[in-house]
């Protein structure tokens, strides 16, 4: 199994707290080298367009990546996780430029 499959079976998120207006839709998890050549994974949170992305603090999502990269490590993956967020037509947006 690839590490970005075991990333994405291994983060569940009826486990992590997480503020009650950061309304996930879905995860996308993916093998990434960084820039000094390092394995990583990216790790896309992709969000209901509902969500006001301003009413929602720094600290609660730096929690939340906390987290999710706590869940990795209790899964024995070890790589760095970069994480980022989306909605899904911020994400149409960059497919048609």
């Amino acid at each position: 199994m690839s590490v970005d499959q075991k990333a994405q079976d291994a983060i569940d998120l009826n486990v992590i707290s997480m503020p009650p207006e950061l309304r996930i839709l879905r995860l996308e998890v993916e093998d990434y080298t960084d820039s000094g050549g390092e394995p990583a994974l990216r790790v896309l949170v992709v969000l209901d367009e509902s969500v006001d992305v301003e009413s929602i603090s720094g600290q609660a999502i730096g929690d939340f990546k906390s987290a999710i990269r706590a869940q990795l490590r209790e899964h024995g993956i070890t790589v760095f996780a970069y994480i980022s967020f989306a909605k899904p037509s911020e994400l149409a947006e960059t497919d048609e430029g």
